[in-house]
């Protein structure tokens, strides 16, 4: 059989070749037929206290899903930035019959799930089960008791998220993107930030939920075995209760459009690659008729990887792994955004193709082989989304929200088939503006400011879209070793540090729902012992005796050479800054940027390879607030942040309190609980233990 099988695999390869073979991939393959789908019939009424519900009836499947949604225009939230989100969460969080735990067991024991939002709550289950879930969406909704532990831990795991967020390069372009696009006084430019989470309490989450949960604004989607009848039921039962209110008239002013191609620019010094976005805020309500032209002219331009951004940025110039658009109608405003990830040394010229695209699409007609083909990808696209019954609420939400003709959704894909070339053309020439554009890009500012200024102005910004000052080297007074020995000097004097034995450093963290303890302990000249323990996961223990280094974890003990060797001699030195130049790097100040609002010095430490890490130093007092260290991994050069904060006095010698780690995709808050000074630690301490 094994033999059959392999002569039939050898057959198959060969027609793939003669097949593959015939293919010329410089024409563009004829498009296939567009699929043909008939959106879901659909029931709607209005609750007795003004809820308006809508109930598709799907019997494929014995599921049923529930979608309520808040109807009101976005909410400018101010110093409390990131608190409609947050009282959203809280509505799962417990209610005046079960607490959090309880209502998890509740909506486990019928095989159901929960989730809340600021606008919306989504509820599934199995249908035979229906009448159980509405009953515990009801009490999510209309009785949540906000309970401070749980709000406290809502906040710790948002902070944490924001902390991540400025690690990762295409949420910090998302914030820029946002922020200038739109402003810091409208809802869509608003920024969370650490310090706005923080200010967030129980009293403006209950704000949040009396000033917009009202039965008024409230639009219900049921989608599965159910019949409008019953649905009726179920909401005038549990819902009927809930009392009416006047939602409040948010202002704001319009955005007002760039005056010129306008260039952010976000540091990343040492990044392999540039995020870029290109964006423009555009004024396209959802109610307008030319939504679906447009999103046929979007795909055209970047919808997939048989279309136009795509098959330039990689396909012919091989700048990226892939390049992408989209269109995204608003009644408030609306955005275009062109998107992609390009190596540094060719992000100047990735954002030029990308230039060139928008404005080949405004001023040349497509041919109707390509039109065809993003209609067909359009068709295609939608049909598949009406796999999915989530999908099939919002949509039906969608028509009701924005008083879209009742058979909005049976007419979509003639309304795709009707698009024209003119239409395309005609949309492109509405809605995009190359000249108007803002450019936003994430990476190393030494390679790409220079040549991004080719498109005008380049403007410094932080991870939060703060105006960053950037300072070169040349503009400093100060050498980088009057820096170090300022900082010295600050936290305990080089005599002091010269003559410390040891110090035993203990730390503290929660990470996820469990406890992270971390022991270091350091012993003149360069001896380390380090011990991590990660809640009930086991134990990591680190040691460098001082010449030779290993690792312990649950699955064995290694020894370290290499990089991974240089790393931790570099960690056991008692003071780094006295010590660097007898671990073989240098020392140089490139410069001076703003940190958190906060100037700062940088320093980068260098060996014969390359920098190594980067150091911030304030301009005020020259204590540390931040050190990136540089390390390769399997996908990359990556960086492994730490923000300092909170010096204390520990005998002495003024350390941080407070430690901000943030490394592949986790965020992390440390807080040093006790320094130990000259407690005669024993040489053993640091040597490698018995085992395998």
């Amino acid at each position: 059989m094994k033999r059959k099988i392999s002569a039939v695999l050898i057959l198959l390869v060969f027609a793939a070749g003669t097949l593959f073979a015939q293919v010329d991939r410089t024409v563009m393959p004829a498009p296939g037929p567009a699929p043909a789908v008939a959106f879901p019939a659909y029931e709607k009424f209005v609750a007795s206290n003004g809820i308006r519900v809508i109930v598709v009836k799907d019997t494929k499947l014995p599921t049923i899903d529930v979608q309520l949604l808040i109807d009101r225009k976005p909410i400018l939230e101010g110093d409390y930035a990131g608190y409609i989100d947050i009282g959203g969460q809280m509505l799962r969080r417990g209610t005046t019959t079960h607490n959090k735990d309880q209502l998890d067991n509740a909506i486990e024991l019928i095989g159901g799930s929960i989730r809340s939002s600021g606008t919306s709550v989504f509820a599934s289950g199995l249908s035979r089960s229906t009448e159980d879930l509405v009953k515990l969406m009801a009490e999510v909704v209309l009785q949540p008791t906000f309970p401070q532990d749980e709000l406290d831990k809502v906040i710790e795991q948002t902070v944490s998220g924001l902390k991540y967020r400025k690690t990762e390069p295409t949420a910090i372009v998302e914030v820029i993107r946002g922020k200038l696009l739109f402003g810091e006084g409208h809802p869509y430019g608003e920024v969370e930030t650490e310090e706005t989470v923080k200010k967030v309490t129980r009293e403006k989450c209950l704000e949040m939920y009396n000033t917009y949960f009202k039965p008024n604004a409230a639009i219900m989607a049921f989608v599965g075995d159910i019949d409008a009848g019953k649905a009726m039921g179920l909401v005038e039962k549990y819902f009927g209760g809930w009392q009416q209110g006047t939602l409040p008239a948010p202002l704001y002013a319009d955005p007002r459009p760039l005056p010129a191609v306008t260039v952010a620019l976000v540091d990343r010094a040492d990044a392999p690659q540039s995020v870029v976005r290109v964006s423009e805020a555009i004024s396209l309500a959802r109610t307008s008729p030319d939504v679906i032209p447009v999103m046929v002219m979007n795909t055209i331009l970047g919808g997939g990887s048989a279309f136009r951004l795509f098959t330039n940025l990689r396909e012919k110039h091989a700048y990226t792994y892939g390049a992408y658009s989209s269109m995204n109608p608003d009644e408030l405003m609306g955005s275009f955004t062109a998107m992609t990830s390009a190596k540094s040394a060719v992000t100047d010229s990735a954002i030029t193709e990308i230039l060139r695209e928008t404005r080949r699409i405004r001023d040349e007609k497509v041919g109707e082989t390509e039109l065809q083909m993003a209609k067909n990808f359009a068709s295609g696209s939608f049909v598949r989304s009406l796999e999915n019954p989530e999908t099939i609420a919002e949509d039906a939400i969608t028509i009701e929200r924005y008083k879209l003709p009742s058979t909005y959704y049976q007419e979509y894909l003639r309304k795709i088939d009707m698009v024209s070339v003119d239409d395309v053309q005609r949309v492109a020439r509405t809605y995009i503006d190359p000249e108007k554009l803002l450019v936003a890009v994430v990476g190393p500012a030494a390679s790409v400011k220079a040549k991004l200024a080719a498109f005008g102005p380049v403007s410094m910004y932080d991870e939060d879209g703060k105006p960053v000052v950037v300072r070169p080297a040349e503009a400093l007074t100060i050498t980088a070793g009057e820096i170090l020995d300022k900082f010295i000097e600050r936290t305990g004097g080089k005599a002091r540090w010269s003559a410390l034995k040891d110090m035993t450093l203990h730390m503290s963290a929660r990470v996820q729902n469990f406890d992270l303890k971390i022991l270091t302990v350091k012993k003149a000249p360069n001896k380390l012992y380090q011990e991590v323990i990660i809640g009930t996961m086991g134990t990591q223990r680190l040691g460098f005796d001082g010449k030779k280094g290993w690792a312990s974890t649950p699955q064995g003990i290694m020894d370290l050479s290499g990089d991974q060797l240089e790393s931790v001699r570099r960690m056991a030195a008692m003071n780094f800054y006295i010590g660097y130049a007898k671990l073989g790097l240098t020392a140089k100040a490139t410069g001076s940027k703003t940190i958190a609002g906060e100037d700062t010095y940088e320093v980068t430490f260098s060996n014969a390879k390359g920098p190594v890490s980067r150091h911030y130093f304030s301009t005020s007092d020259f204590l540390k607030v931040r050190e990136v260290k540089l390390v390769d991994t399997p996908q990359g050069a990556t960086e492994e942040t730490t923000e300092l904060a909170a010096y204390k006095d520990f005998s002495g010698f003024l350390l941080p309190s407070r430690y901000g780690e943030s490394a592949m995709g986790q965020a992390i808050d440390l807080s040093l609980d006790s320094c130990e000074i000259n407690h005669g630690v024993a040489d053993k301490t640091f040597g490698k233990p018995a085992g395998k």
